[in-house]
């Protein structure tokens, strides 16, 4: 009662890299702590709003008989990301560089400073859908089954997915290594992927802790790396 008051232990802070439990992403696959090789489809999507009543059932009775078809677990995730417009405002000003009417020109113009003012309002996002699979393994020789079972599973599902529908078909292709890093960047960190690119993180390494999103963007603002309005 009349003892040592105990000294408040300081916190110190993690990284996110120590807070995710990610071990590494090669091979259009991801490898977790707890032993778990993942792969990710990006899947396209259909709008049945402007589909009759009978179109709408069909294409619901096949999404029906696509779910009966599973036989493991597979999580459905749909995340909203922040619309890219750089390639398409890069290509119009390499066709305004061509243009010789003046009049085009300014029209061009126009549609330049249109995109870039959507590219800057970061509240435009579209929504994309994945599908995720995974499988276990407990050492070296079932990493390498589960390697193969995986890529197995994920070919099936590819052709299940683009067999579901007739007209109009779903697509689906697995995420490359830099999508699936961009991806747990979306999921994990939504606020700051909104700002930076996942290429500039080696120098802008991101802590949970006293550091914060305001303090990142000041550190963009600094080195010039963040758009002012």
């Amino acid at each position: 009662m009349f003892g040592k008051k105990k000294e408040k232990q300081e916190t110190s802070e993690q990284t996110v890299q120590e807070l995710i439990p990610i071990r590494n992403i090669y091979n259009e696959m991801v490898e977790t702590k707890d032993n778990r090789l993942i792969k990710i489809l990006t899947v396209t999507s259909v709008n049945i709003s402007l589909m009759s009543r009978l179109e709408q059932q069909e294409v619901l009775e096949n999404y029906e008989s696509f779910l009966k078809t599973i036989d493991k677990p597979i999580q459905v995730s749909r995340v909203s990301t922040p619309v890219n417009l750089e390639e398409y405002i890069e290509n119009l000003q390499n066709d305004l560089d061509k243009i010789q009417n003046p009049y085009k020109k300014i029209m061009q113009k126009s549609y330049i400073w249109y995109a870039n003012n959507i590219q800057e309002d970061r509240d435009m996002i579209r929504r994309n859908r994945y599908i995720v699979l995974d499988e276990s393994f407990n050492g070296e020789k079932s990493k390498q089954e589960a390697i193969r079972k995986l890529a197995m599973r994920c070919d099936d599902y590819k052709l299940r997915i683009e067999e579901m529908l007739q007209t109009p078909k779903l697509q689906a292709r697995e995420l490359t290594n830099k999508e699936l890093e961009n991806y747990f960047h979306m999921f994990y960190d939504y606020q700051n992927a909104q700002i930076t690119n996942i290429e500039n993180e080696s120098a802008t390494p991101y802590v949970i802790g006293r550091r914060n999103l305001l303090d990142t963007v000041e550190r963009l603002k600094a080195n010039n790396d963040y758009y002012v309005r």
